[in-house]
């Protein structure tokens, strides 16, 4: 029984000598076995642990020397062994959990002196270079001739990076490095993305940059990336349309979708309460969405966009009627996040709630809606920098109102809602 991973023996002694040791824990192999020279029956159990610095191993008799086990983090990779001679705790981390439960397992049945004949045990022989090496977290690939096609990718990548490939689809293999939180696959010629990530679950920073995508990714928000991606590049491709899912990445930091030739942000960008850097420079955009004053950022680029600063006031009062009875379980559907997929609805009805637009007073509405349009300084939205067109300091505000009462109160105050 062996496994790899950060291994910290604190020495429970030092304290009450007014003695204190820097927490700083290093790789090793951590093995379960017996002395090779002894006999199968009559041989002790030991656990020994081999780093870099001593291959041959520091052995822990097991039987009748185990203390206490602490494993509440297991699920984590980490616990911790107690041991009576010598009073030392053995601290892991870093470690595959099921593979850390069978070695707590083990332990605590050897502990208790149970039979362990059954159990294929390690010989205890020293570890060899490449077992106790610090296994490799960060890996870029530069060209064609350094991918690894043969070789596997290393399992405790956590920074991938896979520039000048000619990549068309993302290689399944990566899909698998479940320890991953950086993954940058910039100037490639990926044409779209798989919406099942795999064990991709701990994606932090996305960087998708010159490649030749046509959508974003669905596997965003279909997994369990939505809860976990904080930096979305992708920009230089040629992403024609916004989806409004992309608004339930609430983890977003930083959001660049410079030079791509979509002419819209979706209406509920402002539910992205912790966006702090968006960059939609270089595209199609002539008026943003109402929900955009809502955001509080600290660098913004806006700046080469045909924004139409002579559009503002309301307009399509008349549309403002009784909803229809679609529009009002459209509306029920947006309002209490009631999940579908298009595998469910006809495809108007579909399309129908896509086209779902938010009025100042935060409820949705479709067809039966009026628009107003208006300015908002780019000033009061940025703490540090922005960048636009040269004379352009603010920029055209589109929005909509779901009801006579929303209409009557926009037109009393037209500000106040850029003051919430």
């Amino acid at each position: 029984m062996r496994l790899s991973c950060e291994v910290d023996v604190i020495n429970r002694l030092l304290p009450s000598h007014n003695v204190r040791k820097a927490r700083r824990g290093s790789h090793a192999q951590v093995s379960l076995g017996r002395k090779p020279s002894a006999s199968r029956c009559s041989s002790q159990l030991f656990l020994m642990v081999c780093t870099a610095k001593d291959r041959n191993g520091v052995k822990y008799v097991v039987k009748n020397n185990v203390s206490q086990v602490f494993e509440k983090f297991v699920s984590e990779g980490k616990a911790t062994i107690r041991f009576k001679e010598p009073e030392q705790d053995l601290c892991l981390s870093k470690a595959d959990p099921l593979q850390l439960k069978s070695l707590l397992t083990l332990v605590r049945a050897g502990a208790q002196g149970r039979d362990l004949e059954r159990v294929t045990l390690s010989s205890l022989a020293p570890a060899s270079t490449k077992q106790v090496e610090k296994p490799k977290t960060e890996l870029t690939v530069m060209s064609r001739k350094e991918y690894p096609v043969t070789s596997r990718f290393p399992a405790s990548l956590e920074v991938l990076a896979v520039h000048s490939c000619g990549m068309k689809r993302l290689d399944p293999r990566i899909l698998h490095l479940s320890r991953l939180h950086t993954l940058d696959l910039s100037r490639n010629s990926l044409t779209s993305l798989p919406d099942d990530w795999g064990r991709l679950n701990c994606v932090s920073t996305l960087i998708l940059t010159d490649n030749q995508l046509s959508e974003l990714p669905s596997g965003l928000w279909k997994s369990q990336l939505c809860e976990t991606i904080a930096v979305l590049d992708v920009r230089n491709n040629h992403i024609t349309t916004i989806p409004l899912q992309i608004c339930e990445l609430h983890k977003l930091v930083c959001l660049r979708l410079n030079n791509n030739g979509f002419d819209s942000l979706p209406p509920t960008i402002g539910k992205l309460t912790n966006l702090k850097e968006l960059a939609i420079a270089q595209n199609k955009i002539e008026v943003l969405p109402a929900g955009f004053s809502q955001l509080r950022l600290e660098n913004l680029d806006v700046s080469d966009n045909p924004f139409d600063l002579s559009v503002e006031g309301v307009t399509g009062e008349e549309q403002l009627v009784f909803p229809t009875l679609l529009e009002c379980v459209a509306r029920a559907i947006r309002k209490y996040r009631i999940p579908y997929t298009e595998e469910d609805l006809f495809p108007h009805l579909y399309h129908f709630l896509a086209a779902a637009r938010q009025c100042w007073c935060g409820n949705f509405c479709f067809t039966c809606s009026s628009r107003y349009f208006s300015h908002v300084n780019l000033r009061h939205l940025v703490s540090n920098t922005y960048s636009a067109s040269p004379g352009v300091s603010s920029v055209p505000i589109e929005g909509f109102l779901c009801s006579q009462h929303c209409l009557i109160r926009f037109k009393h105050n037209p500000r106040a809602y850029w003051r919430n």
